[in-house]
């Protein structure tokens, strides 16, 4: 059966659209299909470039998957795993990835094996545009990746788990990078995406999102308004389809690389209500775009409803190439 490209919205979504709806379309429907060699060669080569993170992306992406790694082990084994152990593990996939990625592996080796993520996959931006690495600023990403991990270690919420049953724990699953957490609304799919969930013995249900923001910078994943958007989603699917009460309901989010700092934040009726509104009128946006509003074909309008923008950061951008890059041997051009 053939995969489908399914519509549906998140909060990244939406705020992708927002910033530039031409890189949507990139990554949302030319690279549909890209992964075939049969594909047209914009396809396979935007499929390609929609993969690239950049290196601060990175550093979370690797601090995650660690975090999971401790949690699943925690799980199984009931106790906390060696933090020297651990902090090596971290080291040691920071150097394997970083070598996958300078190497170019990516464009030979599959991201996936038997149905799981290849643990040494990485393709990162500076390496496929060619852009100077400074040793410094590896080295600046390495120990943020340690400070992050220790971060985890020293965090109020490492003794709070000790105390919970592990049984009732749900840790994102980054072996297979799929959405298994998915709620329906008014027949479009939203993906929630949480990194961990937890209850505690009171009956207490707290969902927590791992952050690695510096501390005091200012991040705009950290504005009310994203902020609100994304408790109204928690909320919504442990309502819906969790089938727990708005009463038990908390979010935690832990800032590893602020020495594990938590904020508790409650989901609230208002909150609910907001994210109604908001995922309302945000699939009414991203539907606009589609052949007669048909969220079920999924069908794009022509490239010309999908305007590129003029910024300094499209040099920035992973579709530079097909995009704006000037001798580029792929572009991308409207039809007629």
């Amino acid at each position: 059966m053939a995969f489908k490209n399914r519509f549906g919205w998140s909060v990244s979504r939406e705020r992708l659209f927002e910033e530039c709806r031409r890189k949507y379309f990139f990554h949302y429907y030319l690279s549909w299909g890209g992964w075939q060699r049969t594909a047209p060669i914009v396809s396979r080569e935007a499929f390609k470039l929609k993969r690239l993170v950049p290196l601060a992306l990175w550093r979370g992406q690797l601090v995650h998957y660690i975090v999971s790694k401790i949690l699943q082990s925690m799980k199984v084994k009931g106790r906390i795993p060696d933090k020297g152990d651990v902090l090596d593990y971290t080291t040691k996939r920071f150097e394997t990835q970083l070598d996958f990625s300078a190497r170019k592996q990516y464009l030979t080796e599959p991201k996936k094996k038997g149905g799981r993520i290849n643990i040494d996959w990485l393709a990162l931006f500076e390496h496929e545009y060619d852009r100077p690495l400074e040793k410094g600023r590896l080295e600046r990403t390495r120990q943020e990746c340690i400070e992050g991990i220790e971060g985890f270690y020293a965090s109020p919420i490492l003794p709070v788990l000790t105390e919970t049953d592990p049984a009732a724990w749900t840790i994102e699953d980054l072996d297979h990078a799929e959405f298994s957490q998915v709620v329906e609304f008014e027949g479009v799919t939203v993906f929630v995406k949480t990194d961990f969930m937890f209850r505690r013995d009171e009956g207490k249900f707290d969902i927590v999102d791992w952050k690695t923001n510096r501390p005091g910078r200012n991040n705009l994943d950290t504005t009310a308004e994203k902020n609100r958007a994304q408790l109204g989603v928690y909320g919504y699917y442990a309502v819906t389809v969790l089938g727990e009460s708005l009463e038990n309901l908390r979010l935690l989010e832990v800032n590893l690389l602020d020495g594990g700092r938590v904020k508790e934040f409650t989901i609230t009726e208002d909150d609910l209500d907001y994210f109604r509104s908001r995922i309302g009128a945000g699939i009414e946006k991203l539907s606009q775009v589609l052949n007669n509003g048909n969220t079920e074909r999924n069908e794009p309008l022509p490239p010309g409803y999908f305007p590129p923008i003029e910024s300094s950061r499209c040099r920035s951008c992973n579709f530079y190439r097909i995009c704006k890059m000037e001798n580029s041997p792929v572009r991308f051009s409207e039809p007629g």
